[in-house]
């Protein structure tokens, strides 16, 4: 052996090391399973290696966000599912209700009919009967009140012959040898009564099982409006998901805790639950500055007058009408039209608001109109038939030249509930808007008779009168990316029309009046269909709440059946996607792993050899520095 030189001393030391550096990193191996602390020992894999942890990052950061959109989309469905398991059995129970007698849910104390017992003409002739307090005789001749059955073969003959001398009324019934009316005052001295020819028909009140059928309807009702506003105003991951995009306030507002309470508000003769959804959902206030002193006049009954001292208090512009704006509009009487030539003319119209049009270029077509709806392009409003256009025009509006100038305002949609906030204690504290004057200074209303005096009211700051919306929220939409080539849209708010149909047909059963219990000898008129009509009413309208959209529709979100679709569809498309990220983040995880692991068994193997190698490799270098010249020779 040579004496070692510089030189190979450092080759023998760059070996060492070497082995070293091996050593550590089958050490990092079997502590680690991974090949390389470092993309540099991937080699030719580390680009491939870093595109496909890029990959499994985005996807990654897709499920953890997924997962807090899929706690929204749950929660959706769930209130959904709750709302119309409600919902299906308050439509079994009102069914059940319409399905009784609900002619006889107000009292009668006259029975509400007649018989005629006899055919013999001869048996009436001469008789008199005083039918709410007008005396009817039958006799021979045709005058006056007398009922001429000298023709008369038979009983129905005698009820035709009164038919015809009856004032028109399609309360009237004449059936069978009977005659029904609605709660009018027999005369009991009536000839022909005492004589036992025409006999009355049991007076009668309303049953026990009835008043509890529709007792329990109502508190069956109340319930399920307070179960609506809680699904409506669920709160997830910090936002209202009812709530159109408004996130801090709960989106539905019901300040009603008990049934009483509510019917004390609505109590369904002065004050109605609005049967219309621009009623239902108007919301605005206005104040003494915007109308000045306020006069009340009471017209008889519960009804009366508002009248502002400023001049068009109670209407907002809603359309400047010009060429830009609007266009050429026509105006037409046989499709109850009003046409613009320019595209979203009218989107700041909806269906059900009460439009005031004046201006010189209207012509007699300046007047108020209900709105039945408005098309989707904005271009054309159709009118109720209630409120017809009064004639053909076609004109391009121009400010400059008064004899075209047409305007656009909307006002209070008939219906509306208007709080008097601030007023004297004896002022009725809330009105229902009946209809509104052209000029738009005047509010036709009903109200408490009791606490509507004929008043002026002087302007100050501290009263106004207030609409409120049962829905407080937005109406924005919100899209949420669930992977990179898709997204689920949240566009349902508590104001859409499903849920405005279900508020509007519970607060019709729940309100007071349903059934008129007042004295009906009193002399006055009692509306003895009211529960029938409000029953009929409320089953309509329920119906469309639950399925009503269809080809010829034009309502977004018009029922819970679409409503339903919608979340489910978003539920199956998270689920889907969802899926499919958990399965790619898998093999991306197994691809990575192919790329990165290594067997720690095998590491520890070359581990061990590593060391002896390192321990073979120290002894030979330790060996050659041993040598010295003395000792080689």
């Amino acid at each position: 052996m040579r004496v070692p030189t510089y030189s190979s001393s450092m080759n023998m030391l760059n070996q060492a090391l070497s082995l070293k550096s091996s050593a550590d990193l089958y050490s990092y191996q079997a502590m680690t399973g991974i090949k390389s602390p470092d993309y540099a020992g991937y080699g030719m894999q580390a680009h491939t290696m870093v595109s496909l942890e890029a990959m499994l990052g985005v996807t990654s950061n897709y499920m953890e966000n997924n997962k807090l959109v899929s706690v929204e989309v749950d929660a959706m469905a769930t209130a959904m599912d709750t709302l119309q398991e409600t919902i299906n059995n308050f439509k079994s129970a009102l069914n059940t209700l319409s399905g009784m007698d609900l002619d006889k849910a107000s009292p009668d104390a006259t029975g509400g009919e007649l018989t005629f017992v006899s055919d013999d003409k001869n048996d009436y002739l001469g008789k008199t009967l005083t039918v709410d307090g007008v005396q009817y005789t039958f006799a021979n001749d045709n005058t006056g009140n007398n009922i001429d059955i000298s023709t008369a073969a038979s009983a129905q003959d005698v009820l035709n012959a009164l038919k015809d001398k009856l004032p028109a009324d399609p309360e009237f019934s004449f059936e069978d040898g009977k005659f029904t009316f609605p709660l009018y005052t027999i005369d009991g001295t009536s000839s022909v009564i005492s004589d036992g020819i025409v006999e009355t028909g049991e007076p009668y009140s309303m049953s026990d099982d009835l008043y509890q059928e529709i007792e329990t309807v109502q508190n069956q009702a109340f319930s399920a409006l307070k179960m609506l506003v809680d699904c409506l105003n669920t709160n997830v991951n910090g936002k209202y998901i009812f709530g159109g995009g408004e996130a801090d306030v709960p989106p539905v507002s019901f300040p009603f805790s008990s049934l009483d309470e509510f019917q004390a508000y609505y109590d369904g003769v002065n004050i109605s639950y609005p049967s219309d959804s621009a009623a239902s959902l108007d919301s605005r206030v206005l104040d003494a500055e915007t109308t000045g002193d306020l006069t009340l006049t009471s017209t008889g009954g519960n009804t009366g007058t508002i009248t502002a001292a400023n001049a068009g208090a109670f209407m907002t512009q809603a359309v400047n009408a010009n060429a830009e704006t609007t266009g050429e509009l026509t105006f037409s009487q046989y499709n109850n039209t009003i046409t613009a030539t320019q595209y979203g003319a009218f989107n700041t119209i909806g269906a059900g608001d009460t439009l005031i049009i004046g201006g010189d270029g209207a012509g007699n077509n300046a007047k108020v109109y209900v709105v039945e709806s408005v098309s989707k392009d904005g271009k054309t409003i159709t009118l109720s038939d209630d409120t017809p256009i009064e004639e053909d025009i076609v004109l391009m509006p121009d400010g400059n030249n008064p004899d075209t100038t047409v305007s656009f305002s909307t006002s209070y949609p008939v219906g509306t509930v208007i709080n008097m906030e601030g007023f004297d204690k004896n002022i009725s504290p809330t009105v229902q808007i009946t209809g509104v004057s052209e000029d738009g200074t005047t509010l036709y209303v009903t109200a408490d008779p009791s606490r509507f005096p004929n008043t002026t009211i002087t302007a100050s700051k501290d009263w106004s009168l207030v609409s409120n919306s049962y829905y407080q929220g937005g109406t924005m939409d919100s899209e949420k990316i669930i992977s990179d080539n898709q997204s689920i849209v949240f566009d349902v708010n508590g104001a859409d029309p499903a849920f405005e149909k279900i508020f509007r047909s519970l607060c019709t059963i729940a309100q007071g009046g349903l059934v008129d219990m007042s004295d009906p000898l009193s002399g006055e008129t009692l509306d003895s269909g009211k529960a029938s009509a409000r029953v009929e009413e409320a089953i309509e309208v329920l119906q469309s709440a639950l399925t009503s959209s269809g080809i010829a529709s034009t309502e977004t979100n018009g029922d819970i059946y679409t409503v339903l679709s919608k979340v489910n569809s978003n539920q199956v498309v998270l689920n889907n996607v969802s899926e499919s990220q958990t399965a790619m983040s898998a093999n991306l995880q197994d691809s990575i792993g192919s790329i990165k692991n290594v067997d720690q068994t095998e590491a520890t193997v070359k581990l061990l050899m590593a060391y002896n190698n390192i321990n073979a490799s120290y002894a030979v270098i330790q060996q050659a520095m041993d040598l010295s010249l003395l000792n080689y020779l």
